[in-house]
């Protein structure tokens, strides 16, 4: 009877508990959860590099693709086999960064094409349990992709940041979501923003450098370039996609609309942070016709 009574003394106590209600798991923690099961930071670069292995050698059959993978190359739905990737030579420099709790890892690359063309592509791959469920592609080929500001890829982009000047996952993202209400509204905050700071468009530096031949206010820095009345805004379906605290990287994708243009932009851009302030964009986008949608919005 005494052990009977022990036992029903230990059940109620922890039916108490489960009454009472567990500690609520933040949605990112449970995301890490997951993520962290299918794959870490390793696991990533390894997809990213099979996906450009594959690629080069003109076949996706060794690729863990889902079989409802999403294939989109500069917003329009494509099947992998008819991406403007099968017409790459090599891979001249680029970077790769990663997100386990996201389960994205995205590439920028410069690259020579099959008849000798430089063009700069973003990949995105959305990893879950191991396969392929997204594959996100920005390519460039146009007469402005510029090489000398990006081979070699700058590495200032995959170095840690220091403890003392690295901000949360949190603190990232505030940050890079006042830089697009600055897109939108032309009221950037300049504190977001390290006096040093520039953007490359395709490999040319637009910013501190008047003779750009893309932006008119190039002579300016990033802080500058972004206030006051401007062709462009606002910016749509905003997405941020991978976050790096480790590395002060944030990426995110966006939909740039413009006052003097029906054609519209989707920018692919690469956000290096230091000590609270964005320090280098590299950012991968198109002038194109007819953009409905990113097809990725959530």
């Amino acid at each position: 009877m005494k052990k009977y009574n022990r036992f029903m003394s230990s059940a109620l106590l922890v039916m108490s508990v489960i009454a009472m209600g567990a500690p609520a798991i933040s949605a990112d923690a449970k995301e890490l959860k997951v993520s962290n099961q299918s794959c870490e930071r390793n696991c990533l670069l390894d997809q990213a590099k099979q996906f450009n292995e594959s690629i080069l050698a003109k076949t996706t059959k060794k690729l863990p693709l889902a079989v409802d993978v999403q294939i989109r190359e500069n917003t329009k739905a494509i099947a992998l086999t008819d991406s403007k990737w099968m017409n790459i030579k090599r891979i001249l420099s680029g970077g790769t960064f990663t997100d386990p709790i996201k389960g994205n890892v995205i590439e920028h690359v410069a690259a020579e094409t099959l008849d000798g063309k430089s063009v700069y592509v973003g990949t995105r791959l959305k990893i879950v349990n191991r396969k392929i469920t997204e594959v996100e592609i920005n390519f460039d080929d146009s007469p402005k992709v510029k090489l000398k500001n990006i081979v070699p890829y700058d590495p200032l982009f995959n170095t840690l940041v220091a403890p003392e000047d690295r901000s949360t996952r949190e603190q990232l993202e505030q940050i890079i979501t006042r830089y697009f209400q600055g897109l939108t509204d032309h009221k950037p905050v300049e504190a977001d923003y390290d006096p040093r700071c520039d953007r490359f468009h395709s490999g040319e530096r637009v910013t501190h450098n008047a003779r750009n031949g893309i932006e008119e206010s190039g002579e300016v820095g990033c802080y500058e370039s972004n206030l006051g009345q401007k062709p462009w805004g606002p910016a749509s379906e905003i997405r941020i996609a991978l976050i790096d605290a480790d590395r002060g990287i944030v990426i995110a994708y966006s939909i740039l609309h413009y006052s003097n243009t029906t054609k519209k932009m989707q920018i692919n851009e690469v956000f290096k942070i230091i000590g609270g302030k964005i320090r280098m964009i590299d950012n991968i986008g198109l002038m194109q016709d007819e953009i409905l949608t990113s097809g990725f919005i959530n």
